[in-house]
């Protein structure tokens, strides 16, 4: 699988003509209808960086996912300083801010993610025969994605690695 970093149309085209499999940051000038047919066509995902982003190019990933195309949540943590490894909670937030939803940002973290990782036969969903990597939190993220940092349980490979009571 490649990964292109781009931030503009001009780049997110050269991307796409040379076949990548997923875009990584925000373009931020507006990227036409043409373009995000052509992703959604040769099944490319995006995974938007909108916190390190602050937000820009936030219309385009609404336009993209309005249309079908697959999110993926990732912060380039591990490589900006200042971007932690954990719960991405600066990225949850600026999702919510650029228009998704709870149910939409938790799918984009888990299902979509394992996707674009080439994981989606092991992880990302609750289904018979996979690793079972879970988090059981305390509250719905449904109505408060702020549930997410109130961990009760993580399941990991089907053995509970944290208990909380």
């Amino acid at each position: 699988p490649v990964s292109a970093h781009v931030t503009d149309t001009a780049s997110l085209i050269r991307a796409l003509d040379a076949g990548v499999d997923d875009i990584a940051h925000s373009v931020i000038d507006r990227v036409s209808d043409t373009q995000i047919t052509r992703m959604i066509d040769g099944n490319v995902s995006w995974i938007p960086t909108q916190a390190i982003q602050e937000g820009m190019g936030a219309g385009n990933l609404r336009r993209f996912a309005n249309a079908g195309g697959r999110i993926a949540l990732g912060n380039d943590a591990g490589f900006l300083a200042g971007v932690l490894v954990g719960m991405p909670t600066h990225e949850i937030e600026a999702m919510a801010d650029a228009g998704f939803t709870p149910m939409e940002i938790i799918l984009a973290s888990t299902r979509d993610a394992a996707c674009v990782c080439r994981l989606d036969h092991l992880l990302g969903t609750i289904e018979a025969g996979k690793l079972a990597d879970l988090l059981v939190v305390r509250g719905d993220p449904l109505k408060d994605l702020g549930a997410l940092e109130d961990v009760v349980v993580v399941v990991h490979g089907g053995e509970i690695i944290r208990f909380e009571e």
